[in-house]
C-alpha cells in the first residue's frame, strides 16, 4: 500500500458558507508535494477563504479536505465525519505555515522572538535550539542582524519577511501565502518575492494568492482562476497566464495583465 507523501493537498467536493452567503462551491483541486500554486481572480472570489479552510482557520461544510495525506479537521467513519480535538487539529495545524496579508507579528516581541514564538510555545521546544534556529532563518531571508529590532522598527518588506521566518521555524511541509505583497510599498515587494521564490527552488509545497502576475508565470506551476466561489480554470502556469480557455479568465487577465 503506498502513502500519500507530506506536502500534498487534496479537496474534492469542498462547500464553504457564511451564513446564506456560500463563498467556496464545489472545489475540487490537487496539489502535489513541491508544487507551487498561485491561486489568482477578482476580490471575493473566495481565494482567501480557501486557504483559510487549508489551514484550519475556517471548517468546512462539506466535502472531502486532505492536507499532508490525511483527513484535515475531521476524521471520517464508516458512516460519518467526526471533528478532530482540538489539540489534535492544532498538531496538524503546525504543519502549514501561513503567512498573512498584514504580518501580525506581535509588536512586543522582537523579530528573533517572534520566530522562536512557535516552537517555544507551541511545540514546548527548547528555548536556546529555537533561538539558534530564529537565527539562521533571518539570515536565510536576509535579515540575520535584524533579529533585536522589532517590528516598529522595520519596514514593510523586513516585517513581511520575519513572519515567512516565523512560519518555516515550526518546520511546515506546506506553506500558505495570502495575497504577501499587497500591503507593501512597491519598491519592497521585489525582496519578498525573493525570498519566496527561493523557497520554491528548494521544493517547498506552496499557495500562493497573488495580484503578482510575474511571479506566477515565473515560479508558479500552475495557476488558479477563481471567480464567485468557483475554480473556473486550472492549469500550467504559462499556459493559463498566456493562452488562457475560459471566457472568465480571458476577461480577468485583460485587466491586470
Amino acid at each position: 500500500m503506498t502513502t500519500t507523501p507530506d506536502g500534498t493537498i487534496h479537496v474534492r467536493n469542498l462547500r464553504k458558507s457564511f451564513g446564506p452567503k456560500t463563498v467556496l462551491k464545489d472545489i475540487n483541486l490537487d496539489i502535489a508535494s513541491g508544487e507551487v500554486a498561485c491561486i489568482i481572480g477578482p476580490s471575493g472570489s473566495g481565494k482567501s477563504t480557501l486557504l483559510r479552510c487549508l489551514n484550519g482557520l475556517e471548517t468546512v461544510d462539506s466535502g472531502v479536505l486532505k492536507v499532508n495525506g490525511e483527513d484535515f479537521g475531521y476524521q471520517e467513519t464508516e458512516h460519518a465525519y467526526h471533528a478532530l480535538s482540538r489539540k489534535r487539529l492544532a498538531e496538524q495545524r503546525t504543519r502549514v505555515g501561513m503567512v498573512f496579508q498584514q504580518f501580525n507579528l506581535f509588536p512586543n516581541m522582537t523579530a528573533a522572538e517572534n520566530v522562536m514564538a512557535g516552537p517555544v510555545l507551541v511545540k514546548r521546544g527548547d528555548r536556546k535550539a529555537a533561538a539558534k534556529r530564529a537565527q539562521e532563518l533571518l539570515t536565510d531571508v536576509g535579515l540575520g542582524q535584524f533579529g533585536h529590532h522589532y517590528p516598529a522598527q522595520l519596514s514593510g518588506g523586513q516585517q513581511q519577511r520575519v513572519a515567512i521566518a516565523r512560519a518555516l521555524a515550526m518546520n511546515p511541509e506546506i506553506i500558505l501565502f495570502d495575497e504577501p505583497t499587497s500591503a507593501l510599498d512597491p519598491e519592497k515587494v521585489g525582496e519578498v518575492l525573493a525570498v519566496m521564490k527561493s523557497l520554491a527552488s528548494k521544493g517547498m509545497t506552496m499557495v500562493v494568492v497573488t495580484h503578482e502576475m510575474g511571479f506566477a508565470r515565473e515560479v508558479g506551476d500552475t495557476v488558479v482562476f477563481m471567480d464567485e466561489g468557483y475554480i473556473v480554470e486550472r492549469g500550467d502556469a504559462r499556459e493559463v497566464l498566456g493562452n488562457p480557455q475560459e471566457p472568465r479568465t480571458q476577461s480577468f487577465l485583460e485587466k491586470v495583465l
